[in-house]
């Protein structure tokens, strides 16, 4: 996890232009059925449009999904993507 790339993700997340959208909805898919998908209590606020995400985050770098996915600088720590 690089924390500027987690930066671009919320920066993305907030403008959610449609090539970034499109990247995320891609990634949210894949994210969404891997074990390492946790449920954080503090990004239960955060409200996604990308349901299956919302307020989780990577057991693994720890990085909220929703800013993580939106990232084109991020990959997956188990390089699903």
């Amino acid at each position: 996890m690089n924390i500027k790339n987690i930066l671009n993700g919320w920066q993305n997340f907030i403008s959610r232009s449609e090539v970034t959208e499109q990247l995320a909805e891609k990634r949210a898919e894949i994210c969404a059925f891997c074990p390492q998908l946790k449920e954080g209590k503090v990004l239960a606020f955060i409200k996604d449009d990308l349901k299956e995400i919302q307020g989780h985050y990577c057991n693994i770098c720890k990085c909220p999904i929703s800013a993580k996915i939106r990232s084109e600088l991020e990959t997956c720590e188990l390089n699903k993507w």
